[in-house]
């Protein structure tokens, strides 16, 4: 169902192509609105409409009823062959209808035997994955987007994408700090397997070493000759 006052209509007369006098045939007409955009650009064209529901078929009638090139409304299954003459029509428009049937193939061949040689067909869908909702409220907006993705998206779970895009955690390759160093001068044991702490080259270690020992003076930045006990 569509409004119809919306602009779509419009451009499915443009894409039709319909002559002055021509015939159209509108599958899933409605309540008539693509069809009377047809009426206000062809007075002389004939209009013929088909749709499941007896109310859409009569407000489509009463919509129609002065129109002066003659509208026929019918009430009709397009899952089932369409009760329309080969050849009849010079153009058969249909609007968010192909993708409701169980077999859209069928109607297509319905579509190719319903139109006169050289006819146009417009099949036209609205693409749902790009549908914007502007409105004054910009509160009922909202409320409507977040109703949509509610019940047609699966809830969201932070940990189904927290643990794809985290790594796994590791524990901090902590460095054993120099005041650790036995003051004899021993390197220390390693750690387990699985938390490698990179050993520091011999020269270093023994000159922690000699530091923590008090062999070398360590109160003052002066060369090796300041013997100075600690």
């Amino acid at each position: 169902m569509s409004e119809a006052d919306e602009a779509v209509h419009e451009h499915l007369v443009d894409c039709a192509r319909l002559t002055a006098h021509g015939c159209v045939a509108d599958l899933g007409c409605g309540r008539g609105p693509t069809l009377a955009a047809f009426a206000r650009r062809f007075p002389g064209a004939r209009l013929v409409g088909l749709d499941h529901s007896p109310a859409g078929v009569d407000a489509a009638r009463e919509l129609l009823a002065g129109h002066p090139g003659g509208a026929d409304l019918r009430v009709a299954d397009l899952a089932q062959p369409l009760p329309l003459a080969a050849g009849c029509a010079d153009a058969v428009v249909s609007y968010n209808v192909l993708e409701c049937l169980a077999d859209p193939a069928a109607l297509l061949r319905e579509v190719s035997r319903v139109l006169r040689p050289g006819g146009r067909a417009v099949l036209a869908h609205v693409d749902f994955d790009s549908l914007m909702i502007v409105g004054a409220p910009r509160g009922l907006d909202r409320r409507i987007c977040h109703a949509f993705t509610d019940d047609q998206q699966p809830p969201f779970s932070p940990s189904r994408w927290t643990s794809r895009s985290r790594p796994p955690t590791r524990s901090p390759t902590r460095q054993r700090p120099s005041s650790a160093i036995r003051t004899s001068g021993r390197r220390p044991p390693r750690r387990a397997a699985g938390r490698h702490v990179p050993a520091r080259p011999a020269a270093a270690e023994a000159a922690a070493a000699r530091r923590i020992s008090g062999r070398w003076c360590t109160c003052t930045r002066r060369s090796r000759s300041c013997r100075r006990r600690a």
